[in-house]
């Protein structure tokens, strides 16, 4: 990492380490005497062979024994040989000696240097990164040490070189099956950085790489984007969980574009950017109760996952407004008639009671009995009385209790629904839908049968909002075709990325990150 080699290797100084520092008496020419020279020499002078020959494992270990016998005024001019040595020594051997129990060489010089060495072999992967979380371990732990500055300064180049502000990866799969969503978000992604680099004048770069929807390839897209430094990442839209514990692991922060209310949960450095389905019934609910004052709804749901899951949610956000629902109904969505679930909410659904089901009926000695006149009976064994009861009620004018219907279901199946609707009468009412309703069908269709129908969606291109239709036209303009929803919430992300790194504030992924969780993201 060229950033890091800014700074020159740092030779053990002489600073107040609360040991007494004076300078070593010159030597004199005077006759050696073998019984002046004591246990700390002899054992300096054996740590100082294992250095000269490269063994600094070994001259650790001697120089850790001599420290334990030294007396206070030894131990400085030790810990100046033993810093000479931790210079020298590969990053491996310091490790071990962290773990060493009961070691006499203190853990803040073992720290520090460790830190350093890291951040000069930058020949090992991943050794910057761990540079800068050893070297802020030592920060942490003390704060007080004379090296605490130079730390410091190290650990904010490591920062920067780390941290390239104008470019961010893009997770996204671009072949396979899911190519077109992926080939639509990375359009609206494009237009954002061509807008951005001419407004600023600067140079924003992307960096893609194609997950196929493969969650092991998602991986390595972002080990990939971590070597690159970028700043953080796009995506990805599907196989978002395991891309993101690679992105939490190795700190980058990362914008999903998915649903999953949990992902963001995962970690601080993970964020979702997307309609959630509680965002589509909490606007729903607001405009229904707040701006239509509506009081009774009801609901016709398909018996399956995503039906429920909108039912509960929609049944949550009425109960939160003081509404009433007054019918709940669901159907098989793999048929084509509804008629049952339709006419059990508008109350026309009158099953025959066991008690006057007809039962079996034997003619005893060939009694003849007159046709027209028992028509019903024979036919029904009800009573002509109650038949006349049934049918007028069945005649009586439909009244619903609720003013409008929620019906969380694709174009394709409301397409059917609506016209069994109108048959039964349930006409005068709003018709409520979600996303999925906003289709060009189902649009049409829909004023055939009730001109009261209202959805909520994350975008329309027709919108009079001057920034949306800006993007609509320059989108047209680029791409000769109308942007969609997928198209329009890529391009809100990647200039929200882009932004928030452009702040001269922003430093490194950690305060990017920092940054992004007081932003309007959604998670």
């Amino acid at each position: 990492m060229t950033a890091c080699t800014q700074l020159p290797v740092k030779p053990p100084i002489e600073k107040d380490m609360g040991y007494e520092v004076s300078p070593e008496p010159a030597e004199e020419k005077t006759e050696y005497d073998p019984s002046k020279i004591s246990m700390i020499e002899i054992l300096s002078a054996e740590a100082q062979k294992f250095s000269f020959q490269g063994n600094y494992q070994d001259a650790l270990f001697i120089y850790n024994q001599a420290l334990s016998q030294a007396s206070e005024g030894e131990k400085s001019q030790l810990i100046q040989r033993i810093e000479s040595v931790l210079a020298k020594t590969p990053t491996k051997t310091i490790e071990a000696f962290i773990d060493i129990k009961n070691i006499q060489i203190p853990r803040s010089l073992l720290l520090y240097w460790l830190g350093l060495n890291y951040a000069l072999e930058t020949d090992v992967e991943n050794n910057i990164v761990r540079s800068k979380e050893v070297l802020e371990t030592f920060l942490f732990e003390y704060p007080d040490h004379p090296y605490y500055s130079d730390a410091a300064d190290l650990v904010d180049v490591i920062k920067k070189s780390l941290f390239n502000r104008d470019t961010i990866g893009c997770l996204l799969p671009l072949t396979g099956r899911y190519a077109i969503f992926g080939q639509r978000a990375l359009s609206g992604i494009q237009l954002a950085i061509q807008e951005l680099s001419k407004k600023y004048n600067r140079q924003f770069k992307l960096i893609i790489h194609d997950t196929r929807a493969n969650p092991d390839i998602a991986i390595e897209g972002v080990r990939s984007f971590h070597q690159k430094n970028v700043a953080g990442i796009i995506g990805p839209l599907l196989t978002v969980n395991q891309a993101g514990m690679e992105a939490q692991k190795l700190q980058i922060p990362m914008i999903a574009l998915t649903q999953k209310s949990d992902f963001p949960l995962q970690g601080d450095y993970l964020f979702a950017n997307f309609i959630t389905p509680k965002m589509q019934v909490q606007t729903l609910g607001a405009y229904l109760f707040l701006e239509l004052g509506i009081k009774k709804v009801a609901i016709l749901y398909p018996n399956e996952k995503y039906g429920k899951k909108y039912m509960e949610l929609f049944w949550d956000i009425v109960d939160e407004y003081d509404g009433e629902v007054v019918g709940v109904e669901s159907y098989d969505g793999k048929k084509t008639d509804f008629t049952e679930p339709i006419q059990k909410l508008t109350g026309q659904f009158f099953p025959i009671p066991d008690f006057l089901k007809p039962e079996a009926i034997e003619l005893e000695n060939n009694v003849a009995i007159d046709e027209d006149e028992n028509t019903s009976l024979l036919q029904t064994g009800i009573e002509p009385e109650i038949l006349e009861e049934l049918k007028e009620k069945e005649e009586e004018k439909i009244q619903i209790d609720f003013e409008a219907l929620f019906i969380p279901d694709s174009p394709s199946i409301v397409n059917l629904i609506l016209p069994q609707l109108a048959y039964n009468d349930a006409r005068g009412i709003y018709l409520i839908g979600t996303n999925l309703w906003h289709h060009k069908s189902l649009l049409k269709d829909a004023k055939r049968y009730n001109k009261q129908a209202i959805i909520t969606d994350g975008f329309f291109s027709s919108s009079v909002n001057s920034a949306t239709a800006q993007f609509t036209k320059n989108f047209e303009t680029l791409f000769n075709t109308k942007p969609k929803f997928l198209e329009a919430i890529s391009y809100d992300t990647a200039s929200l990325l882009f932004l928030t790194a452009m702040d001269e504030t922003i430093d490194s992924r950690q305060t990017l990150k920092d940054a992004l969780q007081g932003k309007h993201v959604y998670s």
